[in-house]
């Protein structure tokens, strides 16, 4: 499945620094604000080692620079804009980078992410609220005229309304699928998953993965209060350093991995981004190992084996009969795909095995 994130964020919170980072792309001179980037995965290059495939290739996720958001833009004519709409139509989770850091120099007050979270959540309440009064006044003249089609959907608007009126979002209201279908050129913002992007400074970074260090600004309070409002919120946190990530983009893999590692941080911002993306929409990552490629594929978590098949092509899940199925520890262990038969940890699925973290699997198909 595609997977495609938006970032946004309030003026001077580093947004587009950071999507800059994270793709390795400008967002000047005119250039596109969207990227495809590779989700790091050290799986598959010890499989190439194992089968010496063709080639290999990641999973990907597809980045978008969400045009600007200001304060108080949804109440304005026009609302949120049909730019900054149009944008967060195609995505699948919204990160909502939190400037986390001090910046006096750019004359910027110290930083309130929980401020600007709030003020980010609210503008989206407004501008479905918008859209949901403008979509009314349409459905309920047709639902007076008795169409039963139109009162369900008044019906369900109302409930939306009442929600976001509440200070809820409209993904808090059980939408039966049907109902949910006619509403989707609505497009509404607080539908969509979100990931709370907490953007700090490389000092700081370091001072959260050393817990012996001092903490002169203040960052672990800051994280721990991002962390408190994403559990209200239903939301993951990604804890990243834009200011890092540009530096680690102008270095070799294996020199960044060890300034990482100065710094006692594991992992690229890039990767604890992902992961939290990939927490939030319920995701998982399954394998593909053959001669002409290694490949991770990405399927929602609870998919049986038919649907994972799919996400390779149509015609194995409609030819599907079963899938060999081996956990990437195990044929690690093993040392081969032969010695794992061997072993018997490779196992034959049918069609309603669910697809779990780290399957390496060959799906058997005719058609």
């Amino acid at each position: 499945m595609n997977l495609s994130v938006g970032i946004v964020g309030l003026p001077s919170v580093g947004k587009s620094a950071l999507f800059s980072a994270l793709t390795k792309r400008s967002t000047g001179g005119g250039r596109s604000t969207t990227a495809t980037v590779p989700v790091p995965d050290e799986r598959l290059d010890v499989l190439a080692e194992m089968v010496h495939p063709k080639r290999v290739a990641h999973a990907g996720v597809q980045m978008v620079d969400v045009a600007g958001l200001m304060r108080g833009a949804a109440a304005k004519e026009g609302g949120l804009g049909s730019q900054f709409l149009g944008q967060l139509q195609g995505v699948n989770a919204l990160a909502l980078v939190l400037r986390c850091f001090d910046a006096p120099e750019l004359g910027l007050e110290p930083p309130k992410p929980l401020d600007d979270l709030e003020s980010m959540v609210l503008e989206f309440q407004l501008s479905d609220l918008s859209r949901i009064d403008k979509r009314l006044e349409r459905t309920s003249k047709t639902a007076k005229s008795g169409d039963a089609a139109a009162r369900r959907e008044e019906k369900t608007l109302l409930e939306l309304r009442e929600a976001l009126d509440a200070g809820r979002p409209a993904k808090s209201v059980e939408v039966p699928e049907t109902d949910a279908a006619a509403l989707k050129d609505l497009a509404l913002t607080t539908l969509k998953s979100l990931i709370f992007v907490a953007n700090v400074s490389e000092d700081d970074l370091a001072v959260l993965h050393n817990p012996d260090a001092e903490d002169p600004h203040g960052v672990r309070s800051m994280i721990a209060d991002i962390q408190q409002a994403a559990a209200t919120h239903e939301a993951e946190v990604a804890v990243v350093s834009a200011q890092l990530e540009a530096e680690l983009a102008e270095l070799e893999e294996a020199d960044a991995l060890d300034y990482l590692a100065s710094l006692n941080v594991e992992e690229t911002g890039l990767s604890r981004f992902i992961s939290a993306a990939y927490r939030e929409l319920g995701l998982l990552t399954f394998l593909t190992a053959g001669e002409p490629e290694v490949r991770a594929w990405t399927v929602r978590q609870g998919a049986k084996a038919p649907e994972a098949a799919g996400t390779i092509h149509s015609d194995i899940e409609r030819g599907f009969i079963r899938a060999e199925v081996t956990q990437y520890e195990k044929l690690v262990e093993a040392g081969s795909q032969q010695k794992a038969k061997e072993l018997g940890y490779t196992r034959l699925e049918g069609k309603e095995y669910v697809m779990r973290e780290g399957d390496v699997v060959y799906f058997r198909f005719n058609v």
